[in-house]
């Protein structure tokens, strides 16, 4: 099979229409393919992540999208996608596929260079309207105080301590907890639509931030401080943020978390949220880490 990095868009449109994928929420992202012939056998979409690539000081890309006709051609596309991305400038890249498909990730695990670095559990509930649980504590939920910005930040290896990022073993760990407080700055700085912080006696003990993306709601971080957890304070930040989603008339909500995250998935499946998926994450090193 031959290698090519440009497809027809009526050929792409049809392939992706194939697989369940709308052609135009993947336009943009670079293209890797393989055809016999006149026929598209395997599909790869990715993408350069321009932000995550400067806080790391690596080249770091995304796989957006993966298809192929069978098992053969899916190996066939990842070895050669991982040669090709050895002559391109890239430390690695970031795969994820559907934990369902044993197929897929078997094929992937037996490769060089693929490190697992955990999964994610999906989970979506609608919007409700709710009644605040009382605390044992005196609690707090509101939006967070810019001048108390850096104290939530600090909260940031509570949310990210099991992440893909922290079980990767090529990445500086002290690297990776600056990434993790400059995304939660972020959002704090306008990424995240909704920001709600749970505090006791001005004490910034939790911090829950959701983003829109159309009619949904993503619940992007929950983090409570260590010495608060256990005293359902998780709960109401969630709780608050299902009423704030409520009132801004959000179709439904969904979170993701690790998938070893089980009191959290407890958490969310006691709200109201049920599984929808789940995703083994994997973090592929081209010029690196040959097994």
């Amino acid at each position: 099979m031959k290698v090519v990095h440009s497809i027809d868009d009526q050929v792409l449109a049809a392939w992706m229409e194939k697989y369940g994928q709308q052609a135009e929420q993947m336009n943009g992202f670079k293209q890797f393919a393989l055809v016999n012939g006149a026929q598209l056998k395997a599909v790869l979409l990715y993408e350069w992540s321009k932000w995550e690539s400067g806080i790391f000081d690596q080249h770091i890309f995304h796989v957006k999208f993966v298809e192929a006709e069978s098992a053969s051609a899916f190996q066939e596309l990842m070895e050669r996608f991982i040669n090709w991305m050895r002559t391109e400038k890239c430390d690695f890249f970031f795969l994820r596929l559907e934990a369902s498909d044993l197929e897929k990730n078997r094929i992937v695990q037996r490769l060089s260079h693929v490190y697992y670095v955990g999964g994610l559990t999906r989970l979506e509930a609608p919007p409700v309207q709710m009644e605040m649980p009382s605390t044992g504590e005196d609690v707090v939920i509101s939006l967070p105080d810019e001048k108390k910005y850096d104290e939530a930040v600090s909260l940031a290896h509570q949310a990210f301590g099991k992440s893909r990022y922290a079980l990767d073993p090529f990445l500086d760990q002290n690297v990776v907890q600056h990434f993790f407080q400059e995304w939660m700055r972020n959002n704090l700085l306008g990424r995240a639509d909704i920001n709600l912080a749970a505090k006791v006696n001005g004490e910034v003990i939790g911090l829950i931030q959701g983003v829109t993306k159309g009619d949904e709601l993503i619940l992007d971080l929950l983090s409570i401080r260590p010495d608060a957890q256990g005293k359902g304070i998780g709960k109401k930040l969630v709780m608050a943020m299902i009423k704030a989603s409520y009132e801004r008339g959000h179709r439904f909500m969904s979170a993701g978390t690790q998938m070893h995250n089980t009191t959290a998935i407890q958490l969310y499946e006691k709200l109201g949220f049920r599984t929808k998926n789940t995703f083994l994450y994997y973090h592929v090193w081209p010029k690196k880490g040959e097994r």
